[in-house]
């Protein structure tokens, strides 16, 4: 593991490069701060997620025009983000996983953009899974590499906008009518990891007055999200609407959130 000072010498040269190459020297340098980095890879969990979601609402025919707009989206942006990280990858672990990402990335985006059924749907979900696994494994090594206690808080933030993704998704899923033990299970998992974890992010010491307060609205938001989810399946009627849009809004916050947790990392690394 490379110190921080390391660090912040490899990303001022790497800045200094990528200068001399013809890149403006501040778009250069803040391609290589540390905390956007975790912040963008970070963001890959998220769109894994995000556009098995936004397939299985074109597929029940929930909202079809925003899920529509959320799947191209979602696709473009993972693609810009990927490659940027390529790009930038600091070292061959971090490349290595990246790559393995690239490789799963061709076909899932085939299946993403391809007419949906419930057999493309079952095997999509498992797709979506492993997508998610090693984007984990790219933010893992990332934090890891960075050398800086900081730099974790980032990640767990970031990991809050995956799983409200995840929860939707496994609610869409069981409504499309993959009513499976796993499904069941996986999204009680989700909604108790997102807990758990929103819990650790308002205990962080380093939280600005303006990250607790917005902490503060998510967790008042969330006590009131889970009278609608605590009783899935057995709750009585689905409502899948209800949960894309309590689920997008928890996305929108939680963004917000791990930029401002990647700001205090970055102005910790200077």
């Amino acid at each position: 593991m490379m110190p921080g000072n390391s660090i912040k010498r490899l990303f001022s040269t790497c800045a200094l490069i990528f200068a001399f190459a013809g890149l403006p020297f501040e778009q250069a340098h803040a391609n290589f701060e540390i905390g956007t980095i975790i912040d963008e890879a970070g963001q890959q969990r998220m769109l894994s997620q995000r556009i098995v979601k936004a397939y299985l609402m074109l597929a029940s025919d929930i909202n079809s025009v925003e899920a529509q707009k959320q799947l191209d989206s979602s696709i473009g942006k993972f693609e810009q983000n990927l490659s940027k990280l390529l790009t930038f990858a600091p070292n061959d672990k971090i490349r290595n996983e990246l790559e393995k990402v690239e490789n799963l990335w061709m076909r899932f985006r085939m299946t993403a953009l391809s007419k949906t059924s419930k057999k493309t749907a079952t095997k999509f979900l498992q797709d979506g899974e492993t997508l998610l696994r090693h984007s984990q494994g790219v933010v893992d090594k990332i934090t890891e590499f960075s050398g800086v206690k900081d730099a974790r808080i980032v990640a767990i933030s970031g990991r809050q906008r995956m799983l409200s993704q995840q929860i939707a998704k496994y609610y869409i899923a069981y409504y499309y009518g993959l009513r499976t033990t796993q499904i069941v299970e996986s999204f009680n998992k989700a909604v108790q990891e997102y807990e758990t974890a929103l819990k650790q992010l308002m205990k962080h010491k380093g939280n600005t007055s303006d990250i607790q307060a917005k902490l503060k609205r998510v967790n008042s938001q969330w006590i009131f999200s889970k009278v609608g989810i605590k009783n899935f399946p057995k709750g009585g009627e689905l409502v899948p609407f209800i949960i894309s849009v309590t689920t997008e809004s928890m996305l929108v916050k939680m963004h917000e959130i791990t930029g401002l947790y990647a700001k205090l990392l970055n102005k910790q690394m200077k």
